[in-house]
């Protein structure tokens, strides 16, 4: 069965939703399968299926994942690559860990706190929109995990990660620019280490986008010479 195939036949079983045994019993299967091999072969064939899985049966897809996260480092970074959308070009990130419901990741987040809210800091997306000319802010999942969890050091560890890992065209100085006035926000925030973070990680971001305009303004000069 080549890939769109399997898709769109096993996509049919899952949109026969959670009420139905056979297609919860297929998203279990493809949820223990992908978290116990996410670097396998199945991996391609698995996550496009994702989104649907995790929407419509997160209740039996999530504990897998969650378990293998909180378990084993190496297997956790593995997972992030197949939930994640850290290297998108899109302006609006949509990895599939966003279709999981909210209380369900949280909940995991607080049973598993030496896990759960640093994965989770590398895998959300951080702003709402990348796009030029509206507003940005934190993304609401990524602020609420601030807003628990941001006295962590691993947390705000994780979060300079993701902010560093991304897919981009043209400037690094418009790349840079989008965090300003996100971190911004947080100059006031009650805890003090998400506080203070913030406003390194603004200065450091002020420094890299001061670096990438003599960068620009030196290529400039070399296409103009």
């Amino acid at each position: 069965m080549d890939a769109h195939h399997f898709e769109r036949v096993v996509g049919w079983l899952l949109k026969k939703g959670r009420d139905d045994a056979d297609a919860r019993a297929a998203a279990g299967r493809l949820a223990s399968y992908l978290a116990s091999d996410p670097d396998g072969a199945a991996r391609d064939l698995i996550k496009p299926l994702l989104p649907i899985m995790m929407k419509h049966f997160a209740s039996t897809v999530w504990p897998p994942f969650g378990n293998a996260i909180v378990q084993d480092r190496a297997t956790a970074w593995r997972i992030e690559h197949a939930l994640g959308d850290g290297f998108s070009f899109a302006d609006k990130k949509r990895p599939a860990v966003l279709h999981v419901p909210e209380d369900i990741l949280f909940a995991w987040a607080h049973a598993n706190p030496e896990a759960g809210p640093a994965f989770l800091a590398r895998v959300l997306p951080v702003l709402t929109t990348r796009a030029e000319g509206v507003d940005r802010t934190f993304h609401p999942l990524m602020m609420r995990l601030l807003n628990e969890f941001g006295d962590r050091d691993d947390v705000r560890r994780c979060l300079t990660q993701n902010m560093h890992t991304f897919g981009w065209s043209g400037s690094l100085t418009t790349y840079y620019a989008l965090y300003e006035e996100p971190l911004r926000s947080l100059f006031d925030h009650p805890t003090g280490p998400l506080r203070r973070w913030a406003k390194e990680a603004h200065a450091q971001m002020r420094k890299q986008v001061e670096a990438a305009k003599r960068d620009d303004d030196e290529q400039d000069a070399q296409w103009n010479a």
